[in-house]
């Protein structure tokens, strides 16, 4: 089943937490910047457990128009835990998320707010 999680960061909270932890698989993320500066960097990461932090996506310059992105990892051989380098897409999954979701705005502007809306499956 699909679900979504709303992070929203305003000129006093650059830094926001997802208002609880998720278990499940990311599908996509709605980034609507509202009035965050086009040079901004958005940085979501999903906070583990023991202090472990994964990376979902990171965007230099995201601009100021509403835009999807569908962040993927690269899979792993089995055999010796090598990068798999596929042409065609097909070495790439859906990330797992487990823990609390975190967006980081760095040069958003002095005044503004904006969010991302993550989209994920459990």
């Amino acid at each position: 089943m699909m679900h979504d999680m709303i992070l929203t960061a305003t000129n006093t909270a650059a830094t926001v937490l997802g208002t609880g932890a998720i278990f499940g698989r990311l599908y996509a993320i709605a980034y609507q910047p509202n009035t965050i500066a086009t040079g901004a960097t958005i940085t979501i990461t999903c906070n583990g457990p023991n202090g472990s932090s994964k990376p979902l996506l990171t965007k230099a310059n995201a601009g100021t128009a509403n835009v999807w992105f569908y962040p993927r990892d690269i899979v792993h051989g089995v055999e010796d835990g090598a990068v798999l380098l596929g042409t065609s897409g097909g070495d790439r999954v859906c990330p797992i998320v487990a823990g609390v979701p975190q967006l980081v705005v760095a040069s958003g502007g002095t005044t503004f707010s904006g969010s991302v809306i993550l989209y994920y499956e459990d």
